[in-house]
C-alpha cells in the first residue's frame, strides 16, 4: 500500500501555503506508476499556485517493490551524518513489518528482499536503476571508484556525488551531482560508462574485494557515505 497525506507547505519562493500529498511509503509493485515518476524526477514535485515556483521536500519514507526484492529506506540528505542510527533503524522497522518479529505472511512476502538504507532523491533513483538493469549495487559502487580513477577533475569529497542516473543502450550514464540538493539541482554532464566494466569487475573479485568491502557497511552501500556525512 501506499501511503500519503495531505500537509500545508509555505512555497520557498513567495511564501504561500501549498497543499502538498506528503509520501510515508510507495509499494512500487503495485503502484509502477510512483516508481516511473521517482525516475523522471516528477515525484512529490509541487508547483506553487501564486508565483509557480517548482519545488519538492528532501524524501523521507519506505520504498518497497517485491517484485523487484527491494526495500529501501529513503532518509533526508541533513541525515547522513547520522547515517549508522538511521542504518539501524531502517533495519529495526524492517523486521518488524517484514523480518523476524513480522507475521509469518509477512515474512515469506519478504523472503529474499535486499534492504538499504539511502539519502537523498539521488540515492534512491540510483539503486532503482540498479536493480532495473540487474546490477548488483554493490558492484556499482566499485564501478564508480574505477570511474574516479581515470577522471581527469574529481569534486572535492563531499562536495558532489557520483550517481548513476540514466540506462542509455544498455550502457550506465552517471553523473557528478549536488550532495546536499535534496533532488532540486540544475542538470550535470553525463558520463558514459561501459556496461562492460561491471562484466569486468565481477569477472575478477579478487582485485577488487577490497573496494568492494569499503564499500558496504551493514545496509548502507555507498562508498561515499563518509565524505558526504562530513560535507
Amino acid at each position: 500500500m501506499s501511503i500519503f497525506r495531505t500537509v500545508y507547505l509555505d512555497c520557498p519562493a513567495c511564501g504561500t501555503a501549498v497543499s502538498y500529498e506528503l509520501v510515508h511509503s510507495v509499494n512500487a509493485g503495485r503502484r509502477p506508476d510512483l516508481r516511473d515518476e521517482i525516475l523522471d524526477g516528477t515525484f512529490q514535485r509541487a508547483t506553487c499556485p501564486s508565483c509557480q515556483r517548482a519545488f519538492r521536500l528532501d524524501p523521507e519514507f519506505i520504498y518497497l517493490d517485491l517484485p523487484s526484492r527491494l526495500y529501501i529506506a529513503v532518509w533526508p540528505t541533513n541525515q547522513r551524518s547520522s547515517w549508522r542510527d538511521c542504518a539501524a533503524r531502517t533495519r529495526a522497522t524492517f523486521e518488524k513489518s517484514m523480518g523476524e518479529q513480522a507475521p509469518a505472511e509477512a515474512r515469506e512476502l519478504a523472503n529474499g528482499v535486499d534492504v538499504r538504507a539511502v539519502f537523498g532523491w539521488h540515492a534512491l533513483v540510483e539503486k532503482i536503476l540498479a536493480r532495473q538493469a540487474g546490477i548488483d549495487d554493490r558492484t556499482l559502487e566499485v564501478a564508480k571508484l574505477a570511474v574516479m580513477r581515470f577522471e581527469e577533475e574529481v569534486p572535492m569529497p563531499g562536495s558532489a556525488e557520483l550517481r548513476l542516473v540514466a540506462l542509455r543502450d544498455g550502457d550506465l550514464m552517471m553523473s557528478w551531482v549536488g550532495a546536499a540538493s535534496g533532488g532540486n539541482d540544475e542538470e550535470a554532464p553525463l558520463l558514459r560508462v561501459p556496461r562492460q566494466l561491471i562484466a569486468d569487475i565481477e569477472a575478477d573479485p579478487a582485485t577488487w574485494a577490497s573496494a568492494r568491502e569499503r564499500a558496504v557497511e551493514g545496509d548502507v552501500v555507498d562508498f561515499q557515505r563518509e565524505a558526504l556525512a562530513a560535507a
